[in-house]
């Protein structure tokens, strides 16, 4: 499955992946940790482990509070050069806040991280809650949503089988779909440009639309709906959705 220039494991710092690994063992459900988590979640030596968050936590992205560690606001510097390299801002964010505003529902912006689609931007809807907390850098499974099924719609067809066959894939609630091959028809079965709709796959009584496009610089991302399902089944709503993801999708292709 290519993603990046095949580099050779001589080249590599093999420590400060391991650094990397701990902050990534942060999550929504481990907010805090003490070092033997750590140690276990990461499958490093204890005392590896502890260098290690006792060095994030000297460089300020990593708080002490007794035996337990979680993450400090500095580490949102770390995304900071993402979101404000590519103009989310200035130019992407007022652009969704638009067609929000305009279809009276949250919207929301994804980009492939591994076998995940993660939330790279987020517009609300005055008066519309937002479900389980998603925010900007929550992660979705590709296989099980409309986001990451979208995203696969637009990836190249041999990269788009590598992922259909290895990434998890987890029965979220009874609809969800977990044989593989008839995901692969499913998603194969959708033209590049053409909404994908998910109905309870991930979230019982939740339906998402999603659109994956590709952007003028290559980068590959979708934008995508959800909301409960019996919004869906009002006259006219399911065709506003799709074509506002396409005027969206339109009008961030050359933004991103």
């Amino acid at each position: 499955m290519p993603e990046t220039p095949e580099i050779q494991l001589s080249d590599t710092s093999l420590t400060f992946a391991k650094g990397l690994a701990v902050l990534k063992c942060f999550d929504a459900t481990s907010v805090t940790l003490t070092i033997p988590e750590i140690a276990r979640r990461c499958d490093l030596d204890r005392a590896v482990a502890r260098r290690l968050v006792l060095t994030l936590v000297r460089l300020g992205y990593v708080r002490q509070r007794g035996r337990s560690y979680s993450l400090s606001p500095r580490i949102l510097v770390l995304a900071g050069g993402f979101l404000q390299g590519r103009r989310f801002g200035l130019a992407v964010q007022p652009v969704l806040e638009g067609f929000a505003t305009q279809l009276g529902q949250p919207l929301m912006l994804a980009m492939r991280d591994g076998f995940d689609a993660i939330y790279v931007a987020h517009a609300g809807s005055e008066g519309v809650m937002p479900r389980l907390g998603f925010t900007v850098g929550s992660r979705l499974p590709l296989l099980s949503t409309s986001l990451g099924r979208a995203l696969l719609t637009v990836e190249e067809p041999a990269t788009r089988a590598a992922l259909i066959a290895e990434a998890p894939l987890t029965a979220w609630t009874e609809r969800s779909v977990t044989d593989r091959g008839r995901l692969a028809q499913l998603i194969g079965a959708v033209p590049a440009g053409t909404p994908v709709r998910a109905s309870g796959e991930f979230e019982p009584g939740v339906t998402a639309t999603s659109l994956g496009f590709r952007c003028d610089g290559g980068e590959l991302a979708a934008i995508g709906h959800s909301s409960e399902s019996a919004l869906y089944t009002e006259p006219g709503f399911p065709e506003q959705v799709e074509a506002t993801l396409q005027k969206c999708a339109a009008a961030l292709r050359g933004l991103l």
